[in-house]
């Protein structure tokens, strides 16, 4: 009887206690994924940013993107879809015609809305490292923002110097 008691006042913590994977997903052994089977199909949006990207029938999730990308939107895609596919799906980061002095970088966020985690990295190291960012989930939302810092170049120098010089003929024409 008294095992009883003690195993009857484990149970809570031990339902509380579900092993975690290092993306925030609970274990499989433990709990499904969450996914939309067959619910995609019976969905009907008229909304421009709403895009479906998958066979009928196919296990999906929904995820959200945002940012600078050519089509952002809700995206349902099957739950094996990747972030390259998802980013090509969305028509990639929307990228302007690039001069000598700028320096450009494309940052990508995933935004876990049950958790609050927050994974960050730049295009370049999530296309060299797929790792670096976890497999995407039902409701995550993915922010794409493109970065462009231009350089001190001579025409900047230029323009300051011509500022500093109207300042200092205004400047004389008043003090006369």
């Amino acid at each position: 009887m008294r095992r009883l008691v003690l195993l009857a006042g484990l149970l809570p913590a031990l339902a509380l206690a579900q092993p975690v994977d290092p993306y925030g997903r609970p274990d499989a052994s433990t709990d499904r994924p969450v996914t939309r089977i067959g619910q995609s199909e019976q969905t009907v949006s008229s909304a421009p940013g709403y895009y479906r990207h998958h066979l009928p029938g196919e296990a999906t999730i929904q995820v959200r993107v945002e940012g600078s990308v050519v089509n952002p939107g809700l995206y349902e895609v099957a739950d094996e879809t990747n972030l390259g596919d998802l980013l090509a799906l969305t028509g990639g980061p929307r990228i302007d015609v690039r001069d000598r002095q700028s320096d450009r970088r494309v940052e990508l966020r995933l935004i876990r809305p049950g958790t609050g985690q927050v994974y960050g990295a730049l295009l370049v190291d999530a296309v060299a490292n797929p790792s670096v960012i976890p497999p995407l989930l039902h409701q995550d939302a993915l922010l794409v923002e493109v970065i462009d810092r231009r350089r001190f170049g001579w025409q900047d120098g230029a323009t300051l110097i011509g500022a500093a010089g109207t300042v200092a003929f205004l400047f004389q024409l008043l003090t006369q």
